[in-house]
């Protein structure tokens, strides 16, 4: 018997096996449509997604797929599905509209529910976290269907000694944190960076209590001693260089991932002008004429063109963009973030950006599609989602158009569902 058609079987025999308050299952299924299930195999035509309680049973085509007696069955003909988009970098709870300090629960679950709408329905959280999310993280939340799985690397990891930065990753740890993060980047020369001793223990003390340690970075010297030191995600492009052999060496080596963030450059200059997406009814769905009001006001505008470090971030996204190519073609897995959630970065809107960003750059959109899917979960070790596949959460997108003839098609959301439940609109 063919092993995808045997899966719903066994799934409902384990079901057989479970206490008898747990054997009344139902099955949902959504037949008809293309399914590109994440893991960069070749899409599914005429395919049946089955789920039960929140996750998925099996995924393959009618044939293959045994659809139970009882199922509920949605006709999803001429849709493609797709897994739920993973933000390996954002920031969530302080940002509401374009203003900062609002960190709350309830901005929390504002944020993640934005993403949510815009399909992005898993959310790495890199600093800034305090209390308040740490009961919404996704290893507790786990009866969530409307608002994005939440993942969170606390505060930023930082000190004057190795003592003092070990000291924050301690807290972390204590507090409950997903992943860690720390920062080496001087800011175009305007601030101190992080010296490498200190770096160094940052890192050794996250793995010591079993966290992979994001960085952001700037400099591809920089990036260089990151790697060394063990660093398990780039968190930004590296900006100054075209980056070298010896680097892609390393981070193959290393096993490390790479999160370009093209979005954060953009983000430092783009309202220089009035940004051509302000009419675009993708974003004004959520973003109102109110909110962008600030960032039309020409002398803002005039100080942003007249801004040194912004203009200086605009002649760097060629080589950011550049570098992204470069590695993605040698083989080092791209994982897709924004820095989403800093003010004027806008939550869910700009994911949608980075992508046409990232084509922009050379990419395909299986390639995308992969960066934001099945490496995210796998080099940040971000449980049950990523792929559809039997046994993760039932978190996916239904799309009007065909993602891989145009990664713009993204947008084209017609529906989105968190542990099978579709998310309101």
């Amino acid at each position: 018997m063919n092993l995808v058609r045997l899966l719903p079987l066994l799934f409902l025999a384990l079901m057989a096996c479970k206490r008898p308050e747990q054997t009344n299952q139902s099955f949902t299924a959504y037949t008809g449509a293309t399914i590109i299930d994440g893991n960069g195999s070749n899409p599914i035509r005429d395919g049946v997604l089955l789920i039960s309680n929140g996750r998925v049973v099996a995924v393959g085509t009618k044939e293959s797929v045994k659809i139970p007696e009882h199922a509920t069955v949605h006709d999803v003909v001429g849709k493609t599905i797709i897994p739920g988009l993973i933000n390996a970098h954002g920031h969530v709870g302080d940002v509401k509209g374009i203003d900062g300090g609002h960190y709350s629960r309830e901005n929390i679950i504002d944020n993640l529910s934005i993403y949510a709408r815009y399909g992005i329905t898993t959310v790495v959280s890199l600093g800034g976290d305090k209390p308040d999310a740490e009961s919404l993280r996704a290893v507790k939340d786990t009866v969530n269907t409307q608002h994005a799985r939440l993942f969170i690397a606390g505060e930023i990891i930082n000190g004057k000694t190795p003592e003092e930065a070990m000291a924050v990753a301690d807290s972390n740890h204590h507090m409950g944190v997903d992943i860690m993060k720390i920062r080496v980047d001087d800011n175009l020369g305007t601030s101190p960076k992080m010296p490498e001793e200190i770096y160094r223990a940052a890192i050794k003390r996250a793995h010591e209590l079993g966290y992979k340690m994001a960085t952001h970075m700037y400099y591809l010297d920089d990036a260089h001693k990151l790697l060394d030191a063990g660093s398990d995600m780039m968190a930004h492009s590296v900006r100054d260089l075209p980056v070298d052999d010896a680097f892609i060496q390393l981070i193959k080596q290393k096993k490390a991932s790479y999160c370009p963030t093209l979005t954060r450059e953009l983000s430092t200059f783009v309202y220089e002008d009035t940004a051509e997406f302000f009419s675009d009814p993708f974003f004004t769905r959520e973003y109102d004429t109110a909110i962008i009001k600030p960032l039309l006001d020409p002398a803002r505008q005039q100080k942003m063109r007249e801004s040194k470090s912004a203009q200086t971030y605009k002649k760097q996204l060629p080589v950011a963009k550049a570098n992204l190519k470069t590695l993605c073609n040698q083989g080092v897995p791209i994982v897709f973030g924004t820095d989403s959630g800093v003010p004027t970065r806008f939550i869910g809107y700009f994911e949608h950006v980075e992508m046409s960003m990232m084509a922009d750059a050379g990419l395909t959109p299986e390639q995308i599609l992969l960066s934001a899917t099945k490496n995210p979960a796998e080099y940040l070790g971000l449980k049950d989602v990523g792929t559809l596949v039997p046994g993760h959460w039932a978190d996916f997108i239904v799309l009007d158009a065909d993602p891989l003839s145009d990664i713009k098609n993204v947008r084209k959301i017609n529906a989105v569902f968190i542990g099978g439940h579709e998310v309101k609109r």
